[in-house]
C-alpha cells in the first residue's frame, strides 16, 4: 500500500465510503478498540470534572476560573460528540483532551491529568 499523502487524506475525507461501510464513521472504526464501555465512560465524567476543578483552582482568580473551566468543558464535550457523530467516541476524545489539559496545566493538575489519561486508557482496554 502506498504511503498516505495530504492529497489522499483529503480525497478520502471528501469521497463516499466504500459499499457496506457505515456513512460518516469509517475513520472512527479504528478507535473502537480503545473506547470504554458505556458505564465506564460515564463514570469517567467525575474524574473529568475533578481534573477541570484542580486545573482551575491553580489560576490567579479561581472564583472565575472554575465556572469558565466547567462551562468550556461542557461546550467542548458537546462539540466533540457532534463533530465525531458518535457520543461515546466523543466522550473518549473528551477524556483524553481533559487529561492532556491537566498534564499541561502543571502542578497538582499534572498528576490528576496523568491519572485520568491512564484510567481512560486502562478502562478502554479492559472494557
Amino acid at each position: 500500500m502506498p504511503p498516505m499523502t495530504d492529497w489522499s487524506l483529503a480525497q478520502m475525507a471528501t469521497t463516499l465510503p466504500p459499499a457496506g461501510a457505515p456513512p460518516g464513521r469509517l475513520w472512527l472504526e479504528g478507535a473502537g478498540w480503545i473506547v470504554p464501555a458505556a458505564w465506564a465512560t460515564r463514570a469517567l465524567l467525575i474524574p473529568d470534572v475533578a481534573v477541570l476543578l484542580v486545573a482551575a483552582v491553580g489560576f490567579r482568580h479561581p472564583v472565575l476560573a472554575v465556572p469558565v473551566a466547567l462551562g468550556t468543558g461542557f461546550l467542548v464535550l458537546n462539540a466533540l460528540a457532534m463533530i465525531l457523530t458518535d457520543f461515546f467516541v466523543g466522550l473518549l476524545f473528551f477524556h483524553l483532551a481533559v487529561g492532556t489539559t491537566g498534564v499541561l496545566a502543571g502542578g497538582l493538575a499534572r498528576w490528576a491529568g496523568a491519572g485520568l489519561l491512564a484510567l481512560t486508557l486502562a478502562l478502554g482496554l479492559v472494557t
